[in-house]
This record gives C-alpha cells, sequence and structure tokens, in this order.
C-alpha cells in the first residue's frame, strides 16, 4: 500500500510503500479518506515526544478518518500509521462520522477537540459561567478551544496571541477579550492582573508554555481571588519554565497538563462515546469551523513542509 513514509528520526516523510497491515482480534483495517498533519506528527517524527515509534520504517500519522469493511465510517486513533491506504485500528476505539462532514474536517476536528474541548471537560472540569482564558489561541486547537469554551457554556472567553488579524477573527468565534502578546511583558501583565480584578479566571487553556506563562503566574502572584486552574497542552514557547515555589503556596493556582496520559485511555474512550460523536454532528451542520489546505498522499512531503496561515493545518486525503 502506499503509505507517508518515515525512514528514521527527524526525516522527511516520503511518498512510498509499506506493507498492508493485518489486523488481529478486535481489530480492522481502515481504509482512509483524509489524516491531518499536526504538530504531535511532527514532534514524533522528530524523536521529539514522549511517544515512540517501534521500528523503521514506519507510515505516520496518529490519527484520521476512513471507512471499516462493512462501510462504516469511522475517525480513530491508529496502531499503525494513518497517512496510508490503510491503517489499523482497534475496533472500541472507532467514533461514528456522520457521512454529510466533509473527510478533511472530520480528520481535523477530532485532534483539535482532544487539545480543546477534552481539555477543558476531562481536565479542567469546566462548569457553565466559569471565566476561561484561552493562552496562545491563533492556531488550529486554540481557535477550537474559543468555539468548545462557548458550547460550554463559558460565561466570559479571553484569548492572547501575537496575529493581530488572528485575534480579531476569535472574537467572531466568541472571544470577548483579546490580550496581544506584542505587547512588553509589564503591559501583558498589567492587562491579566486588570482581568483578575475584573472577572476573575476559573480556567487557562495553555498552549505556549514559556515565557508567557511566567507572565501569567507573575500576574497571579499580584492578584488570585479565586481558585483558577491552568491546563498546559502545548510548548510553542518553550519546553521550560521558571516557578517559584511561593505562588503555589500563597495563591490558589493548580497546574496540570492535558495529553495522552494525564487522559487516560480509558477517559478518552469515554470523552469519545460522550462528547466527540455529538461535536462531529455539530460540525457537519456547520456549527464548528476549521481552516485547512488540502494535499493529496503522493504530496505528502509538500504538505508535510508548507507554510500554512495562522489557524490553518495540512490535511492529506488519500483518494
Amino acid at each position: 500500500m502506499h503509505a507517508a513514509v518515515l525512514d528514521s528520526y527527524g526525516a522527511v516523510p516520503r511518498y512510498g510503500q509499506l506493507d498492508r497491515p493485518q489486523p488481529a482480534q478486535g481489530q480492522a483495517l481502515l481504509k482512509m479518506e483524509a489524516a491531518s498533519i499536526k504538530q504531535l506528527d511532527k514532534l514524533k517524527a522528530a524523536g521529539k515526544h514522549y511517544t515512540r515509534y517501534a521500528q523503521f520504517p514506519v507510515a505516520v500519522g496518529v490519527d484520521g478518518v476512513g471507512r471499516l469493511p462493512d462501510g462504516r465510517r469511522m475517525y480513530a486513533m491508529g496502531i499503525t500509521g494513518m497517512l496510508a491506504e490503510y491503517a489499523l485500528v482497534d475496533l472500541e476505539d472507532c467514533v461514528p462520522v456522520p457521512d454529510t462532514l466533509d473527510a478533511a474536517l472530520a480528520a481535523l476536528l477530532p485532534n483539535a477537540l482532544l487539545g480543546s474541548d477534552a481539555a477543558l471537560v476531562c481536565r479542567a472540569n469546566i462548569q457553565p459561567g466559569q471565566t476561561v482564558l484561552i493562552n496562545g489561541a491563533t492556531g488550529v486547537s486554540g481557535r477550537m478551544a474559543v468555539q468548545a469554551a462557548r458550547l460550554r457554556g463559558a460565561g466570559r472567553v479571553i484569548v492572547t496571541g501575537r496575529n493581530a488579524d488572528s485575534l480579531d477573527y476569535l472574537r467572531t468565534l466568541g472571544a470577548d477579550a483579546c490580550i496581544s502578546l506584542l505587547d512588553s511583558p509589564q503591559q501583558i501583565i498589567e492587562q491579566l492582573v486588570q482581568v483578575q480584578q475584573d472577572s476573575p479566571l476559573d480556567v487557562v487553556l495553555d498552549y505556549l508554555w514559556g515565557e508567557p506563562v511566567q507572565w501569567l503566574l507573575q500576574a497571579f502572584a499580584q492578584c488570585c481571588p479565586q481558585p483558577v486552574q491552568l491546563v498546559t497542552i502545548g510548548q510553542m514557547a518553550g519546553v521550560e519554565i521558571i516557578l517559584p515555589s511561593s505562588i503555589l503556596r500563597s495563591k490558589p493556582v493548580s497546574i496540570l497538563g492535558s495529553g495522552l496520559g494525564s487522559i487516560s485511555t480509558q477517559q478518552l474512550r469515554q470523552y469519545n462515546r460522550e462528547h466527540l460523536t455529538a461535536l462531529l454532528e455539530r460540525a457537519a451542520r456547520g456549527e464548528l469551523v476549521a481552516g485547512y489546505r488540502e494535499f493529496g498522499l503522493p504530496d505528502v512531503q509538500d504538505a508535510w513542509q508548507a507554510a500554512l496561515a495562522p489557524g490553518e493545518r495540512a490535511v492529506v486525503r488519500m483518494g
């Protein structure tokens, strides 16, 4: 079968051929329709993610949408790479996808929702009326987080980011206020303190880590009138922070992560059953939006290295 083949960590996946995987008990071959290329895929291919490949060459792509042998359309995370004509999946992990939902959007949405809505539901236990700040909201997952927070009944949604046009667009998705990360650190901290005084935060979804989180913590050190959960999902601004012990001892701040591992397999399956199917149905009705650029599987190298617009993700169609 044809696939996006990775020969070693750090290489760019190439269009090549691999043997078609053979399903065992409880597994099935998914005839792939589409798969998106995410930061997770690139980190794993670079050998910089905590999940690893068992051997090379290997097909890349952690998830996607396709059809089971009986014709049912499903989303799944793959046992084998999903940027391929066929992928091996666990039947227990398959999530029904509406036939009316475009394949590219169906391939893109679940990971974006796992990095946003699942963090709100499974890690932050979001409640209606709460105030949510999305730190680094201009990417695909951040834009989805704005929509997810609104769907979950957030009373107020505040976003941060660097791209002015993207921040303006986030208002159309439901953001109430925007903080530009192009301002000076002192200006950013002052704005965050003002947020805490006017409408104290309940939940922070963070896609940046690094200095932007340190600015948040400095603001919390000055003003934190109620408990706030800081949920880290990404590290686009740095892999480490300086974290004074005094902030966690003196203020009601909790820091936790959201991702594969911190959300258990059992929790993920429960989320998929109880939430993901309904969200995909909402997307089929046009209630969730996301930006993407399409490529064919033979053009996977171009897709992997494409310079994409803010809030856009590469999606590879197999057909």
